[in-house]
């Protein structure tokens, strides 16, 4: 039988057997269950919560104003999850069509192809999309009488409308977490705060990660006078004060998403550099990387290939922990008022307006997005915890 042929009898993988002992506890199944949760809230977010209608009638015709209104955010990470998605799919697909020994190969071609599908159709859209304001007030023009049939999502507020007669009220039937200083619905603003903290968390998270791995893994593979002097240049790095060298940076450039998240990447690739590190100096005298290196392989694929494959587990703990502390210091950076600026919504910017200029506590604004940063950043660190036990059962008994 070839090897590409559906045989539901190949044996188990590394990383099948990793994956089952993830999710053997119920509590790692709860959090990876919750995590889904805010992921489709974060690309689900302008179907969610909009003041737009899905339909509307207006003057005997059919209106989609809140597909309209998309920008070319929206339809980027709308392609990212579906992408996503069929990864998903494909990988489990894999597990029963493919061999373990080449699942491996199959897998980072997929992956391959779904990043340049990703890449290429946000480009696509981001060039082609016109930019589209629409400032009408569909809930008026419903209650005059001029349109019916209007559709509106389960949250009929917009992120960045405002209504000062409605400012600063409790939960009620009509703003189900009240309402803030300037008369935003709560709830809205927290559901689209959602993409920013999954934003700032994976994106700096990614370039931190990949900077960790190229130092780290050149410092390791070359050691010697190499390794000493980066090491010196990495301590130097781990001696700064981070969290106020991210205030200073920002401080001076502007409050965009971008700016944030290239600042928090640039600033904490220290750890994943000294792990991947110490991986590559243990495994740089086994067998196989000195069988690899007599055979003549290319020094990209012995680092990349053959070396990192087997030392990509303490990253992938270490990443988990990454994307929490992100979260974090975004929020706390908005929290301070170094972060992004209003009405763009984050976590952080309104718990920070729990308390008013006037010295009013309004507590829903105080409760709502600290429960939320709270079960965010405890669901990805025990998920880090789960999957350093996976990776080495050994650690539980250990422990």
């Amino acid at each position: 039988m070839a090897a590409n042929t559906i045989n539901k009898n190949w044996g188990t993988s590394a990383g099948e057997l990793t994956w089952r002992r993830f999710l053997s506890s119920p509590l790692n199944a709860f959090c990876l269950a919750f995590l889904a949760f805010l992921v489709s809230l974060a690309v689900l977010a302008p179907f969610l919560a909009n003041d737009k209608p899905f339909v509307i009638t207006i003057a005997g015709r059919l209106h989609f104003p809140l597909f309209r209104a998309l920008d070319p955010g929206d339809y980027s990470l709308c392609l990212a999850a579906i992408v996503g998605l069929s990864q998903v799919v494909l990988i489990r697909r894999n597990i029963i069509r493919f061999a373990p020994f080449i699942r491996g190969g199959v897998l980072s071609r997929q992956l391959a192809v779904g990043c340049v599908i990703i890449i290429l159709g946000t480009i696509l859209i981001y060039a082609l999309l016109p930019f589209r304001l629409d400032t009408a007030d569909y809930k008026t023009m419903v209650a005059s009488g001029l349109a019916a049939g209007a559709i509106f999502p389960p949250v009929p507020y917009g992120y960045d409308r405002t209504d000062l007669k409605s400012r600063q009220q409790p939960p009620s039937r009509q703003h189900w977490f009240g309402t803030d200083d300037v008369g935003a619905d709560v709830l809205a603003r927290l559901i689209h705060a959602t993409r920013v903290s999954f934003a700032v968390g994976l994106v700096a998270v990614g370039i931190s990660t990949a900077i960790g791995i190229a130092v780290g893994a050149g410092l390791g593979y070359f050691a010697g006078k190499v390794d000493f002097l980066g090491m010196r240049l990495v301590e130097i790095v781990m001696a700064i004060p981070v969290f106020f060298l991210v205030i200073m940076v920002v401080a001076f450039f502007p409050k965009t998403l971008l700016n944030i998240m290239l600042i928090i990447g640039l600033t904490s690739w220290t750890g994943t550099a000294r792990l991947v590190r110490s991986e590559f100096l243990k495994l740089r005298r086994r067998d196989f990387v000195q069988a690899v290196i007599l055979i003549g392989i290319p020094l990209r694929s012995i680092l990349f290939r053959h070396i990192l494959p087997n030392a990509i587990a303490p990253v992938l703990v270490n990443a988990t922990f990454g994307i929490s502390a992100a979260i974090f210091t975004e929020a706390a950076l908005s929290f301070l008022g170094f972060g992004l600026a209003p009405p763009v919504p984050s976590w952080g910017q309104m718990l920070s307006q729990g308390v008013t200029t006037a010295g009013s506590f309004l507590w829903w604004l105080t409760l709502f997005p600290g429960l939320a940063i709270f079960l965010t950043v405890l669901t990805y660190n025990v998920i880090g915890e789960g999957l350093r036990d996976a990776f080495d059962p050994r650690w539980r008994n250990t422990a």
